[in-house]
């Protein structure tokens, strides 16, 4: 064999091997970014259920002694059905994020997302269906909301880190969709 053809099938073989490590890393920081998108759009549905959380005890707070009166009788109320629906929906957020395929890189920060979902559920769920009278306004006055906003501050700080690392400095979630 000549030596043009050894030649020729070394540097062929170095060119084959870079392509494929070139291919390889493209598609790894590809799957990086995908699961940093997923958990940014996570992000914003914690940080929603957070604030509706934060909504509700609002206007309890705001509220006059008979809608107080209605939100401690009555397990049906509109304010008990939000707290109900904002639970769900954390738990749904966590339960997401618990289960999804993440590189390694990210692990720590969906785990921080789940904590804050999972605690926004807790403190939903506070008052339960069958809490009546003082015990539900008991329950009410124990939820902690500096703690679920410090819980989704932390979040939201490490995923702004993650995303600043893989370059997606500039995520916005507007109505469910996310734009670049």
């Amino acid at each position: 064999m000549p030596i043009w053809a050894v030649i020729v099938t070394i540097i062929g073989t170095i060119a084959l091997m870079a392509a494929l490590a070139a291919a390889a890393w493209y598609g790894w920081r590809t799957f990086e970014r995908r699961s940093l998108l997923r958990i940014v759009v996570r992000t914003e549905a914690v940080e929603a259920a957070g604030q509706a959380l934060f909504d509700v005890f609002s206007r309890l707070a705001e509220a006059g002694d008979e809608e107080l009166t209605a939100f401690a009788d009555e397990p049906e109320s509109s304010e008990r059905r939000a707290l109900y629906e904002v639970a769900l929906k954390a738990d749904m957020i966590s339960d997401e994020l618990d289960r999804m395929r993440l590189p390694r890189s990210l692990i720590a920060v969906a785990g921080s997302v789940a904590d804050a979902a999972f605690l926004v559920s807790k403190e939903a769920r506070a008052v339960d269906e069958s809490d009546t009278g003082d015990v539900a306004l008991e329950h009410m006055s124990a939820v902690d909301l500096a703690t679920v906003r410090a819980y989704t501050d932390q979040a939201r700080r490490r995923v702004h880190e993650s995303c600043v690392e893989c370059g997606l400095e500039e995520t916005n979630v507007y109505g469910g969709g996310l734009y670049l």
